[in-house]
């Protein structure tokens, strides 16, 4: 009889389900794993394009002079500033423009900004808005919008020019405008000062001058001292009107002056009259002549 030992044969080794199934999982998680990052990928390389177009699209100019004051002296000669355009000028000459400029004489373009030069033009008393152009590589465009002449400011020292908004453009002296209304009762020191408030009368006797005299010719005088009772002679007839409602008491009177035949606005002063349009739904007459 044998005592001999017999090997075993090795069983086959059958793999747990779990197993499979995490073995699986992680097939899957690393795919959908490449896959995230490739998508990330070729994201990023899109997104890096279109921001490269979009910068040289929008940046134009301003991209060029960038790059040049990176560059530094090397180019400061290629945007040397060599000429200065201007345009809307009446008044005011291109000498007193170019002077509130403040350019040195090598200036380079990249270096201004736009705003702080149409700042500095709208100094000038005559100039009410200035736009300001950079255009490559050697010239700056100025687009200036003047003040217009609205009245002339009678005061005890002098007469004063100012436009509708109460700026005064000029001291006029003794020397006078006929062409334009002619206005009094203003603190010619305040007015100078330019303080909203001291401009008001101003703006209203300048509408108001406008307003009458477009249906009466001539050249109105208007007292402004007090708002509540401007007082305007023209053509020999005397107005009395309130701030707060002018167009509504001129178009009353426009409506009464048909019947009103003693009203003439011929400039003679046995025929003139006194018309108080302060009350509200009535126009008073008041005879002189």
């Amino acid at each position: 009889m044998s005592l001999g030992w017999r090997k075993a044969r090795p069983g086959k080794v059958i793999p747990r389900a779990n197993a499979r199934s995490e073995s699986g999982q992680d097939r899957r998680r690393g795919v959908a794993a490449g896959g995230y990052w490739s998508r990330l990928g070729r994201g990023l390389i899109i997104s890096l394009r279109v921001i490269a177009t979009v910068t040289v699209l929008v940046g134009g100019c301003s991209g060029l002079f960038v790059l040049a004051r990176e560059i530094g002296p090397l180019t400061r000669e290629w945007f040397l500033v060599r000429s200065v355009s201007v345009n809307g000028l009446h008044h005011v000459t291109r000498k007193e423009v170019i002077g509130r400029l403040a350019l040195k004489p090598d200036t380079a373009l990249y270096s201004i900004n736009p705003t702080w030069l149409a700042d500095r033009v709208k100094t000038h008393p005559w100039i009410k808005d200035a736009t300001v152009v950079l255009k490559p590589l050697h010239e700056i465009h100025i687009d200036i919008v003047e003040r217009e002449p609205a009245v002339v400011v009678r005061t005890v020292a002098e007469n004063l020019l100012t436009d509708a908004d109460g700026v005064l453009l000029a001291h006029l002296g003794s020397s006078d405008d006929p062409t334009l209304p002619m206005l009094s009762g203003v603190d010619g020191r305040r007015l100078a000062q330019g303080k909203a408030e001291d401009r008001r009368p101003v703006q209203v006797g300048a509408a108001l001058a406008r307003m009458v005299a477009q249906t009466t010719g001539g050249r109105p005088d208007i007292n402004v001292g007090n708002l509540n009772n401007l007082v305007v002679v023209v053509q020999g007839v005397t107005f009395q009107f309130s701030e707060s409602s002018m167009d509504q008491q001129w178009s009353r009177f426009l409506k009464m002056r048909p019947v009103l035949r003693d009203v003439a606005f011929d400039g003679e002063g046995a025929r003139a009259n006194e018309i108080d349009l302060r009350f509200a739904d009535r126009v008073i007459v008041r005879g002189r002549g």
